[in-house]
């Protein structure tokens, strides 16, 4: 982690890229992406970039849907894991 702090347009630039990398299957590009962000542009990224992907699954009106099916799903995984492991 040695970049300096990004701008506001250039951390909301850097998760639009990472949207990208990861829409072709291209963890080595997403890696060198994040690698060098310093801990809380890293944050503002991941913030970013997932909250981009609520929107675009969910849409403007369906964040706090999703949050609860996701919620459920976390709940089914891990009963899942408790199932297998005993």
């Amino acid at each position: 982690m040695s970049e300096d702090h990004l701008t506001a347009d250039e951390l909301q630039d850097r998760a639009w890229a990472v949207l990208a990398a990861a829409a072709e299957d291209r963890p080595g590009d997403v890696d060198e992406l994040l690698v060098t962000l310093p801990w809380d542009d890293l944050v503002t990224v991941v913030h970013t970039t997932a909250r981009a992907c609520v929107t675009i699954l969910a849409g403007p009106d369906g964040h706090a849907r999703l949050a609860d099916a996701v919620r459920g799903l976390l709940l089914e995984r891990r009963a899942e894991r408790e199932r297998r492991h005993g």
